[in-house]
């Protein structure tokens, strides 16, 4: 009986180590990568060494440095934007050869990202497979074991010697083939977790993963065998910067703190490894092309009646639009402590000596540019036509010095953030504005006053009397500047007249209507303000805007 039953599991047991050594070996095998080569082709990857990143697209610098041998050779290089544009590309260097022709090409088999994790994928795939037989082999294993329970002896039966000798050889054989069960089951949880860690990453990567990766073929023609050290360079799409900010003012007494910094992103294919990083202003997207105007001429414009058959057409001719060119610890630093400004005749380069990493696909790089502090005064606006808030605002001069773009900035005053803005760099005033956020310790209060409010008839015109009471309270304990703005309406018709009435120590400016109070209010103190003005039209009309 127990040679029976030990012979069943010796071969069960050969045939679960023999399957095992199969996988093992097929595993080895698997992952073992045999060379390739091709007679009178050369593969390398450019080793990208500067990136100038425009507001859009970007311009790749790289180093190759490689071998050739006598005659014809197609080198292909790899590691290059697969959103390269091709009448950019540039190639020069040192070496015996001479440069017959350059291509550029995608190859839709050499995208690295994703055969890594493909390859990943198919791994850990075949690995919770062989787990899956391991964990059917121990079932069987079981269930061949507990077949056997009942062998006895068929004459006399079994003694209380071999009752206990099977006893513990079963328990024995449970144990192991339920631990073994036990750790099979883990790591099979263990793959499906990261099987779909790896899909998740596949479908994160979107468009990207998908890429061909570019490559750039080049017939070499060289007398002798030569070392070749090539530059090359180029243009990629999908790729750029822009600029936000961070405002900072511990009080109304201190200077601004301007935090100038750049999200760069790109999505070229590649990777930015270990790289010299240089922003520009530029936007090569715009073209470089002065326009040209042309003669512009006029004419009656004559339908065209063409007849066909029994039906009858008229053709219209649109123009033709033209094609634009388009010791204690010290303080912590940012990138921006290790940013150079260069101004060249069209833009301004921030080149940064620290290198950087830039994966493709990923989310924006925030890197720092520069940190200012600027000179500024503050002032409070309030606009109670349309909000009872008043908003503080910084006025800085000069700023054009510091090569702010258009951009949206983050205010904090006093320690605490309190929302966002927009710098427009652009505009071509003397100073610059930035709204710090709302004080409500400033009220303001418009509303209308009903005895001031009527409609007369004058002839054959109607004037209608408008009236408002403005009340500005300073709830702060400290004396404030602020500017208060309202309107009137402008006349665009010479039918209808506009008079203001009262509006006591007002700046008036008649070609917009607007209205500005330059006012300081002491601690806790009220000031109340009148506005009244009329408006004169025909009988009959009705007039919009009012």
């Amino acid at each position: 009986m127990k040679i029976y039953l030990q012979s069943l599991l010796t071969l069960f047991f050969s045939k679960t180590a023999i399957l095992n050594y199969t996988l093992g070996l097929g595993a080895l095998l698997f992952g073992f990568h045999f060379p390739i080569f091709s007679q009178g082709q050369v593969k390398v990857d450019a080793e990208n060494q500067h990136i100038t990143v425009f507001l859009n697209r970007a311009q790749v610098e790289a180093r190759v440095k490689t071998t050739v041998q006598a005659g014809t050779t197609k080198m292909i290089l790899g590691n290059v934007a697969t959103t390269a544009d091709p009448n950019s590309i540039q190639i020069g260097g040192k070496g015996d050869v001479v440069i017959m022709g350059v291509k550029f090409k995608q190859n839709y088999l050499g995208n690295k990202k994703r055969s890594v994790l493909e390859d990943s994928l198919k791994m850990a795939k075949t690995e919770f497979e062989v787990i899956d037989v391991l964990v059917k082999v121990a079932d069987n294993e079981r269930n061949m074991l507990m077949a056997n329970s009942n062998i006895k002896n068929e004459k006399d039966g079994a003694t209380p010697e071999d009752l206990k000798e099977m006893l513990d050889f079963f328990r024995t054989k449970l144990t192991e083939i339920g631990t073994r069960q036990m750790q099979l089951v883990r790591q099979s949880r263990d793959l499906q977790d990261k099987i779909n860690r790896i899909q998740q990453q596949l479908t994160s990567q979107g468009t990207n993963i998908n890429q061909p990766a570019g490559e750039i073929e080049l017939t070499l023609q060289a007398k002798a065998y030569s070392s070749v050290e090539l530059n090359l360079s180029y243009i990629a799409n999908n790729a750029g910067w822009s600029p936000v900010y961070d405002i900072r003012a511990k009080d109304v007494k201190s200077n601004i703190d301007l935090a100038y910094r750049a999200n760069v992103y790109q999505n070229t294919g590649i990777d930015w490894k270990n790289v010299k990083l240089t922003l520009s202003t530029a936007n090569p997207a715009e073209g470089g092309t002065k326009p040209e105007l042309y003669t512009q001429n006029i004419s009656i414009f004559e339908p065209v009646v063409i007849q066909s058959k029994n039906v009858r057409t008229m053709k219209f001719e649109a123009p033709q639009a033209m094609a634009m060119d388009a010791a204690p610890l010290n303080e912590v630093v940012t990138t921006a402590s290790f940013v150079n400004t260069v101004q060249t005749t069209l833009a301004v380069n921030f080149d940064i000596s620290l290198p950087y990493n830039i994966p493709s696909g990923g989310s924006a790089e925030l890197v720092d540019i520069q940190n200012h502090s600027l000179s500024s005064s503050f002032k409070y606006y309030t606009v109670p036509k349309f909000d009872k808030d008043a908003f503080l605002t910084a006025i800085i001069t000069d700023w054009e010095k510091y090569n702010l773009l258009p951009g949206t900035a983050n205010v904090y005053f006093e320690g605490t953030f309190v929302g966002t803005t927009n710098i427009s760099g652009v505009e071509a005033k003397d100073s610059l504005m930035i709204s710090m956020g709302r004080d409500k310790k400033i009220i303001s209060k418009r509303e209308t006053i009903e005895e001031f409010k009527s409609r007369k008839n004058i002839g054959s015109n109607i004037r209608e009397t408008f009236g408002y009471r403005i009340t500005l309270r300073n709830t702060k304990n400290e004396p404030i500047s602020i500017v208060m703005e309202d309107q009137v309406p402008i006349s665009q018709d010479s039918r209808i007249e506009v008079e203001l009435e009262d509006a006591a120590e007002a700046d008036f400016n008649r070609e917009t209507g607007k209205l500005n109070w330059n006012l300081t209010l002491q601690p806790l103190e009220n000031k109340e303000i009148l506005l009244k003005y009329n408006v004169k039209y025909p009988k009959g009309k009705n007039i919009q805007g009012l």
